[in-house]
């Protein structure tokens, strides 16, 4: 598969997301921490624990990245990849609020964790978080897997994320990078509105160089001059050239954004009241391609 132009790209996104530079050095400090001794999961799945608020700063024009602290700063960062978290605050009506997030972070990162939160202007978690002043403490439980990934139980993952839907794909593609024993292909294709949209821009692009089994297409729906990405939603085209065939062994395709971009793309996820969402039905674009229900995951 032909890679993306990354130095151009590089230039058209250039200063967004303001994250740190990917290298090597930090791959292999990672995975020698983590390799060190049995991973402690950062959080409890049965009660709710309190994090304080390190800083935060805008990523995008309304989404912002928060730091939390561990309990101390030598504490390395754990959670299975694939999996979430919930956090929770009480309103001034007295009433739980709690929403579901994807922390950023890399297994192993010292002293803190991380989470990308867009506010809606309705949006009562988003605009609670974006109100907090560092040192106030958000409730926060988990993890909760959405599925049991190992290294190389697929041979090529194909991942379409929509804004916010970014975040559980560059978990797992942090995971499956920073392994040199996950031979595992991984194909990104991600959908914004505008260019101030794309989030973990720079961190994104910048693994793209530095390793051969990351693929990633942009694609808009309002293009800038001399945008070389695609152009306008995901189409048949794009999942024709970058993701898995129809029926190709060994392999996923990994679906995560608003719902009108999951029913577009693979249909909705079934909800029921005191259960879990479930998976459903195949729909949408994929289903039209000719992909089935089992090589397909929804988020």
């Amino acid at each position: 598969m032909a890679r993306f132009l990354v130095g151009a790209l590089a230039g058209l996104v250039g200063g967004l997301g303001g994250g740190a530079a990917w290298s090597t050095a930090q791959q292999s400090e990672h995975v020698a921490a983590s390799c060190a001794k049995k991973p402690i999961n950062t959080f409890t799945p049965d009660e709710y624990k309190p994090f304080k608020l390190i800083s935060s700063r805008y990523e995008s024009h309304d989404t912002r990245r928060f730091y939390f602290a561990l309990d101390n700063a030598d504490e390395s960062f754990y959670m299975p990849v694939a999996s979430c978290i919930v956090v929770k605050y009480t309103d001034a009506d007295g009433k739980d609020v709690a929403r579901p997030y994807t922390p950023i972070s890399s297994n192993s990162t010292k002293g803190h964790f991380e989470l990308i939160v867009k506010k809606y202007p309705k949006g009562k978690m988003g605009n609670h978080l974006f109100g907090m002043q560092p040192g106030d403490e958000l409730l926060v439980k988990g993890p909760f897997e959405k599925f049991a990934y190992k290294p190389n139980m697929w041979k090529h993952v194909g991942m379409i994320a929509g804004g916010t839907g970014i975040s559980p794909m560059y978990q797992a593609i942090r995971a499956v990078l920073e392994n040199p024993k996950d031979k595992t292909n991984i194909s990104l294709i991600y959908a914004n509105n505008q260019r101030r949209d794309i989030l973990l821009a720079n961190e994104l692009i910048e693994m793209q160089k530095i390793y051969n089994n990351f693929n990633m297409y942009l694609t808009l729906l309002e293009v800038p001059h001399r945008w070389l990405g695609g152009i306008g939603y995901v189409n048949d085209a794009m999942v024709t050239t970058f993701m898995p065939k129809p029926g190709e062994k060994n392999t996923k395709i990994l679906v995560c954004g608003p719902p009108p971009m999951l029913q577009a793309i693979c249909g909705d996820k079934v909800f029921e009241a005191g259960k879990a969402p479930q998976q459903g039905p195949i729909g949408g674009l994929l289903k039209t391609l000719g992909y089935k229900e089992d090589q397909v995951y929804k988020y």
